[in-house]
């Protein structure tokens, strides 16, 4: 009876959804300014440092508004926002001890846990810490402005792991408000926030704290998280500004279902895996960061912008097996950079430095059934790099814009190992390199740009994946080299006012010593790491919007991605022209969605993707599937304040599918379940 009641409710949402849209269209007047239209038309583009027009900038750039981000989302998750965007995979949105895992063109596909690969800031300030890991526990999705993302290379730009970018901004302090909102949904969700910014002559702020609760889908999957941040900017005069930025992000408990065989998930796709529960597997973490932003146009051609910040983690693991499965980390990392900008009509340029500094103390313990016992494992681990930059663009003649940019970075390893009685395993790496890039664009008409560019890239494993020694001993892995790729696309863009715009891009990527993970079966959940000899990757993203009528919006995106091995011995075996695991061949999206601009708005959206490998060896499948999913809410307007409920159903089909992929997982344990059909439902009140 009560799941009849269920599948009644989630009906009725959609049903309702549905109805509400003309029932209210005729009752509403339109106001010049809509907080509810989707708009993902790029305007203003910063993510390459030269600021400029998507329409001006040869490379593949997406752009997601506030609209899209925060509106009738449960906002647990980034991923949530990025399948708006082609070239995007977005893995772990239901398992926050592994935390979100994002792939960019194959870049980060290989991270067992949290992002690597590919850099993310937020207003400016690394998220990602010098080594190329990315963790988002403390980026709270109701606060997100506005997302950029950088598809490719971008090692000129931003030096070591930067395979594609992702830019976030919070939301602006010029405004004078407060907001509450509360939702919640299947699966024991529930949220809150509060969140108010004010300004006062030359000084603004905006502050924010949330806290998320879930019970889970699966067994052993629960988790509870606390985010803070505030956002002071103080303008000395109209040429100088500084922001001060502070951010608290604390999960007492976020625990990890683990993985699954084929056949445990057909027969009951809710279980967590037995050694899970055993070892009560999941992770806490608590991080603070506080960052500082200076910006002083020195003259109508000259400007600068400073940054500085520091970060500290502490964080810890319970992996699913005795020895050594207990982690302890405490990390802290920090740094800044210097830029100096010169602007005229047809020439533009930035000259620049970035510093980072990274300590990580990493102790592991065995794991006896939940308890932390005896000490196996104690090291520091160190990573600094520094990188001097220098960014050119040129507009010889009217219709044609050339870039260029060069990179030098410096990078060391160090790593002192505490712990002796397998003796003393302390060393030190250092990598130095050039990294080049160049692009062009040439306008054949206002509306319609062509393009091409050319960049290298380099990641060095992250201080986690050297530490991760297969030969069970302290110290780094050895046999570990950076990987380093080329990078070449053609693309075009038509943009056509409010009506259309449609984004094509085609590229090729060339790697040298892919980073490639694997599990052994001593450590179950513990991930490796080793160098494939060359692998390519080929890929197509395409991007459509279009407005047939003025509250109608249409958008799709597509996404190919061959991505294969081409020079590649595992264990004895000839891997040449396998696919790489976890990133399926063909990946479409599409939403179209319903507004009036006095505040009713409604979306329906799908997703599907084809079938991905799971190893190496191509010899097991993950299937694919369609999600579809339909969300609205409406807008009361009264004098001082906003009334705006709102609800969602995702995956109405209750498509069975992997929300994540155990890569080279040990025991065929593969698969980890995402969950079916649910339901969300909030309000938010705006004073």
């Amino acid at each position: 009876m009560l799941h009849r009641l269920q599948y009644l409710f989630k009906y009725s949402i959609v049903v309702l959804i549905i109805l509400a849209c003309p029932l209210f269209s005729n009752a509403q007047s339109a106001t010049k300014d809509s907080l509810l239209s989707l708009d993902i038309t790029p305007v203003t583009i910063t993510v390459t440092r030269l600021e400029s027009t998507g329409q001006n900038i040869p490379f593949a750039v997406s752009v997601l508004q506030k609209n899209w981000i925060q509106l009738a989302q449960a906002q647990r998750s980034l991923g949530e926002a990025l399948v708006a965007m082609p070239g995007v995979y977005a893995w772990n949105t239901d398992n926050y001890a592994q935390d979100l895992r994002i792939s960019i063109r194959g870049f980060g596909a290989r991270s067992a846990f949290g992002i690597r690969g590919i850099r993310v800031f937020t207003d400016g300030i690394p998220e990602t810490s010098p080594d190329g890991q990315t963790d988002l526990d403390n980026v709270d999705m109701g606060t997100i402005q506005r997302i950029e993302l950088l598809r490719g290379a971008a090692a000129g730009l931003y030096g070591n792991s930067a395979g594609g970018i992702l830019q976030l901004t919070t939301e602006n302090t010029d405004q004078r408000y407060a907001e509450i909102q509360t939702s919640v949904g299947s699966f024991g969700f529930y949220r809150w926030q509060f969140k108010s910014a004010f300004h006062q002559k030359k000084s603004s702020v905006f502050f924010n704290i949330s806290q998320n609760h879930l019970e889970g889908y699966r067994a052993q999957s629960s988790m509870q998280q606390t985010i803070a941040n505030v956002k002071w900017q103080y303008r000395f005069s109209p040429a100088t500004k500084m922001t001060l930025l502070l951010n608290y992000g604390k999960s007492p408990y976020a625990n990890d279902p683990g993985g699954l065989t084929a056949e445990q998930v057909l027969t009951d796709r809710k279980q967590a895996r037995a050694a899970s529960l055993q070892f009560n597997t999941g992770e806490q973490v608590a991080q603070g960061r506080i960052g500082w932003v200076l910006e002083h146009r020195i003259a109508a051609r000259h400007s600068i912008r400073t940054t500085a910040f520091f970060t500290t983690r502490d964080f810890s693991s319970r992996l699913a097996f005795k020895n050594g499965g207990w982690v302890a980390l405490q990390r802290n990392f920090g740094g800044g950079n210097a830029v100096y900008a010169f602007t005229t009509p047809k020439y533009r340029s930035q000259l620049g430095i970035d510093i980072g500094l990274q300590r990580d103390l990493r102790r592991r313990f065995n794991n006896d059934d939940g308890e932390k016992k005896e000490q196996t494992f104690d090291q520091t681990e160190r990573f600094s790099g520094m990188g001097a930059f220098w960014l050119h663009e040129w507009k010889p003649v009217h219709r044609l814009l050339l870039t260029a940019s060069t990179r030098i970075d410096a990078v060391q390893l160090r790593v002192k190992d505490r712990f002796l009685s397998d003796e003393d395993q302390s060393g030190s790496q250092s990598f130095r390199r050039v990294s080049p890039a160049l692009g062009a664009l040439f306008k054949a008409t206002p509306q319609l740009a062509f393009y091409a560019n050319m960049a290298t890239n380099f990641e060095t494993p992250t201080l986690n994946e050297l530490s991760a020694n297969p030969q069970q001993t302290g110290g780094f892995n050895s046999d570990l080299s950076p990987q380093k790729s080329v990078n070449y696309e053609l693309g075009t863009k038509f943009l056509q006012g409010e009506k259309w715009q449609i984004d094509l891009a085609i590229f090729q990527v060339n790697l040298r010593n892919e980073l490639v993970p694997y599990q052994l079966a001593a450590t179950p959940g513990r991930t490796y790491f080793r160098n494939a000899g060359r692998s390519q990757r080929r890929g197509i993203e395409a991007f459509l919007q279009y407005k047939p009528i003025k509250n109608l919006t249409f958008l799709s995106n597509y996404t190919f991605s061959n991505f294969k091995y081409t020079d590649y011995e595992a264990s004895g075996t000839r891997l040449d022209g396998y696919r790489q695991p976890a990133i399926p061949l063909h990946r479409v999206f599409a939403a179209l969605q319903w507004e009036r601009t006095a505040g009713l708005f409604c979306v329906a959206q799908v997703q599907a993707q084809s079938h991905s490998f799971v190893n190496d060896a191509n010899t097991i499948k993950d299937k694919g599937y369609t999600l579809v999913s339909v969300r609205g809410g409406y807008t009361f307007r009264l004098k001082r304040f906003e009334i705006a409920p709102f609800a969602g159903w995702n995956n109405i089909f209750n498509a069975a599918y992997s929300n994540n992929i155990l890569v080279n997982a040990v025991g065929d344990r593969y698969f980890e379940p995402a969950a079916m059909s649910g339901v969300i439902g909030g309000v938010r009140v705006r004073f």
